[in-house]
């Protein structure tokens, strides 16, 4: 098997299991895809590189979090002016996870949202 190969099929995908407490709940996040993140930093990033977490925070928890029961998303697009409305200790507890797990942090953000 070529090197390739090997990296194609490779099962990169990681997840991590963390309890929410302020909802009761225990969520499964799985690692965004590299096509995943660049969409979701270019989709709320403006012409000038400012980042809306507004925006961001909700589309992380709708990208990332799965139930741990079912293996099935728990957000979908439809959520994000719920997400919005949740506790903001929560929902970012929740966006710093799924940020580092996925290899994203405030650098990585305002690089990847400003173009080369």
């Amino acid at each position: 098997m070529s090197l390739r190969d090997r990296i194609q099929a490779a099962n990169d995908i990681q997840n991590r299991m963390i309890n929410v407490s302020q909802w009761g709940v225990d969520l499964e996040l799985r690692t965004l895809t590299a096509i995943e993140r660049t969409r979701l930093v270019k989709s709320c990033t403006d012409d000038e590189g400012n980042v809306d977490l507004e925006r961001m925070y909700p589309l992380l928890l709708i990208a990332s979090c799965f139930d741990p029961e079912t293996g099935d998303k728990v957000f979908d697009a439809s959520d994000m002016e719920m997400l919005g409305d949740k506790s903001a200790s929560a929902v970012e507890f929740v966006a710093r996870q799924a940020m580092e797990l996925s290899g994203m942090n405030a650098a990585a953000v305002d690089t990847e949202g400003k173009d080369s």
